[in-house]
């Protein structure tokens, strides 16, 4: 529902609609052509007079409309609900000022006293629209979700017409990821009213969830062309576009949010990702630095920031983002991966198996985290405790697996020959990849290089792999 209706903003919208009613039921008297006007004798100078008191202006609802308009610009909601105090007694029960009141008591979250009010407005008028619309609003912000629905479709009852009562309901839907249903609510909303910036909004972002591009395109597009200032409208439009490839427009796009948004975290991630497809890595790592500077609690730019560094070979500062990283979003499983690659790559064996262990535990389906935990047993020499690990790991696996011949392997060494035919035969070109970069790895850690670089060779031949273990497959073969 467009926040006109509960907030302060559109107090300050109807205060001036109220001032222009007013100005234009009462016009200024015309004055005559002065060629028309009548000579006349002097005027009579009367004796001086003492000063009278000026009487108080009479209070009427257009003039208090137009104070509250003046505080709501100069100063605030709190500023603007003190006016209320100065109501004339005959005028503390007067639709117009109550309903006033009321919106600027929801703005300041005094959500008790705004429904008090909304009650009494209700006595009155049961079926004016935006005292339910206020309602429904207020309904929502105090989590009464059963209230907000009745209010809805009661609305939409009176008025089934109504674009607010329908957004509001697609947001309700959007919340719920159920977008197909959110975007037919949000073209309701268009039907009445085809300007809500709410409705255009609502109706691109779900369109682009759905897949539907071309309709999310012409939604932002419009609402550009109608709030040239609406820095999100921008954003999306960049979306689009990078979903195209055009980077370079992309970023056109998301420098015009940052310009009106200079300090939105999500943009300059954004601009981060289309610098970063351009090949303008030194920029990019500037874009999420900067967001970073924005927010340091959120992970996002961290991540893309982490990767970059680790595609250049910056591994000490990849590993201080994904520090950080565990530190803001410890649930995030790959960190801990990314860390345990590091610290192998460094050497460090023990916090190698620490990160690892902790991936393993957030995915205990993923083999390569126990087979990774067994080899920096396996590199300190650590046969006893490593031997403790894989049985656990093995106790309810499938025997007749392959990832269960390679943990067997990583256990007792037997016939690795047969082993290695095993995964031959594994028909996933995932896992087999994966497999082989550990029987790659098995005789290098027991010193077979030859065995050891034909298994890498053989990983490095495959192609669009999709697993960490190819990086660290391109180490064993010293290629940085």
């Amino acid at each position: 529902m467009r926040k006109v209706f509960v907030t302060a903003c559109f107090v300050m919208f109807l205060c001036a609609g109220f001032v222009f009613y007013s100005c234009a039921s009462n016009p200024r008297p015309v004055l005559e052509d002065p060629v028309a006007v009548v000579e006349s004798d002097p005027p009579v100078i009367e004796p001086e007079q003492k000063d009278l008191p000026v009487p108080e202006p009479e209070f009427t609802t257009a003039a208090f409309a137009h104070d509250l308009y003046d505080v709501l610009q100069t100063g605030g909601v709190e500023d603007a609900l003190l006016l209320f105090n100065e109501v004339p007694a005959e005028y503390k029960e007067d639709f117009s000022v109550n309903y006033l009141h009321a919106s600027l008591l929801f703005s300041s979250g005094n959500y008790e006293a705004a429904q008090n009010l909304t009650k009494k407005l209700e006595y009155y008028q049961p079926d004016n629209i935006d005292v339910l619309l206020l309602n429904t609003m207020i309904a929502k912000a105090q989590g009464d979700t059963a209230a907000k629905n009745e209010l809805l479709k009661k609305i939409i009852e009176k008025d089934p017409s109504n674009s607010d009562a329908h957004v509001e309901m697609a947001h309700d839907q959007m919340l719920r990821r159920n977008y197909a249903l959110a975007k037919k609510y949000y073209q309701k909303g268009l039907e009445s009213d085809p300007v809500n910036p709410d409705a255009l909004f609502g109706l691109g972002q779900s369109s682009y969830y759905t897949g539907d591009l071309k309709l999310s395109k012409q939604a932002f597009t419009k609402i550009i062309e109608l709030y040239p200032q609406n820095s999100l409208g921008w954003a999306y439009l960049g979306k689009l576009a990078a979903e195209d490839e055009n980077y370079k427009k992309a970023t056109d796009y998301i420098e015009k949010a940052i310009e009106l948004e200079h300090d939105y975290y999500d943009f300059w991630v954004d601009y981060g990702n289309y610098l970063r497809y351009q090949g303008k890595y030194d920029e990019a790592e500037s874009a999420w630095t900067k967001a970073i500077q924005i927010n340091d609690s959120h992970f996002l730019a961290y991540i893309y920031r982490a990767a970059l560094y680790d595609e250049r070979n910056q591994y000490d500062k990849a590993l201080a983002d994904y520090t950080k990283i565990v530190q803001v979003k410890p649930e995030y499983p790959y960190s801990y991966e990314s860390l345990g690659m590091i610290y192998w790559h460094n050497g460090e064996w023990e916090k190698s198996r620490a990160a690892f262990s902790e991936a393993y535990k957030m995915n205990p389906a993923n083999i390569s985290y126990p087979l990774m935990i067994s080899a920096t047993y396996i590199k300190e020499g650590k046969k006893s405790e490593n031997k403790d690990f894989l049985n656990l790991v093995m106790r309810n696996m499938d025997r007749n697996s392959a990832e269960y011949a390679v943990l067997r392997l990583y256990y007792d060494g037997i016939n690795p020959s047969l082993v290695e035919k095993k995964v031959v035969s594994v028909t996933n070109s995932t896992l087999k990849g994966k497999l082989t970069f550990y029987m790659g790895l098995y005789y290098d850690l027991y010193g077979d290089d030859v065995s050891a670089k034909k298994q890498y060779i053989e990983v490095k031949s495959l192609p669009s792999p999709m697993f960490f273990e190819y990086k660290m497959n391109d180490w064993a073969l010293d290629i940085e």
